[in-house]
């Protein structure tokens, strides 16, 4: 079981990455301190490693509702355990993803899966479901300085409040998370057809909501938002425009805009070839 832990990837710690951090905007919400809250990590029974069987089976069987799905390689087969057990697998196998020691606060949410399903689906049309991913709220306050009694300027602090995130991102192995991506696959699918998509690919979201996000535009000069009533929003009305997630990306600032870009590039690249 040890020697296969660095295959043992969660890509649910992925899906956080690559969509999660978009979950906060600090243009939506007035400023408050982050509250941070310990939860227990429930036990679960390890994961079952078996010999493998006479006939290989091309592709995983198809999952049940309550029913463990078995995946058949040519080497071993591997025992997924039920959609609601799923959480463990991901936290054990989380370690081997990155070195980056910030992703641990990345876990304590449950029912991983089914919260990373949900957000990539509303990345997907344009939207941030903030719930799934309250946990990765940025540390500190969203800072402006006062160009006039209308106007304000973003200040470089409220960027570098994400590059914790984006370099936990960079940091990713981009190849063993795709392919531990394709030994779960069953779960994200079930979890995808609970949304109301049976006929549909969750991996067909992934792409579409990737593709959303590199069609962000960096903005290299300075940023100016003016604040109607509570919320802050663009005094350039062609970035106000912009879906929800594409305005978060903005405000993680320029730097790290072009580094999750380029991350989420060779996610999909590697992704794609696979798949093929």
């Amino acid at each position: 079981m040890s020697d296969n832990k660095p295959l043992l990837i969660s890509l649910a710690v992925v899906g956080i990455i690559i969509l999660g951090y978009l979950g906060y905007t600090f243009m939506g919400e007035p400023d408050k301190d982050v509250v941070t809250t310990s939860l227990e990590i429930p036990k679960s029974e390890p994961v079952v490693l078996a010999e493998p069987e006479p006939v290989i089976e091309p592709e995983p069987e198809v999952v049940l509702q309550n029913t463990p799905a078995v995946i058949k390689t040519p080497e071993q087969s591997f025992i997924l355990p039920l959609l609601d057990d799923s959480d463990q697998l991901i936290r054990d196998g989380a370690v081997s993803l990155t070195r980056h020691e910030g992703v641990n606060a990345w876990l304590s949410p449950n029912e991983l899966v089914r919260k990373i399903v949900t957000f990539t689906d509303s990345v997907a049309n344009g939207n941030i479901a903030r719930e799934p991913v309250r946990v990765l709220a940025p540390k500190g306050k969203f800072l402006v300085k006062q160009i006039n009694d209308k106007v304000f300027e973003i200040e470089q602090k409220s960027y570098e409040r994400y590059d914790v995130v984006t370099n936990i991102l960079v940091s990713i192995d981009t190849k063993r998370a795709v392919e531990f991506y394709i030994l779960l696959r069953p779960l994200f699918q079930q979890a995808y057809d609970e949304l109301g998509y049976p006929e549909g690919k969750f991996e067909d979201v992934i792409f579409k909501s990737i593709g959303r996000l590199l069609e962000t535009p960096a903005i290299d000069e300075p940023i100016r938002v003016i604040q109607p009533v509570v919320m802050y929003e663009y005094e350039d009305v062609r970035l106000e425009m912009l879906s929800p997630v594409q305005k978060q990306m903005i405000r993680m600032g320029p730097k790290n805009t072009r580094a999750i870009k380029r991350k989420l590039s060779e996610i999909a690249a590697e992704l794609r070839s696979v798949l093929e």
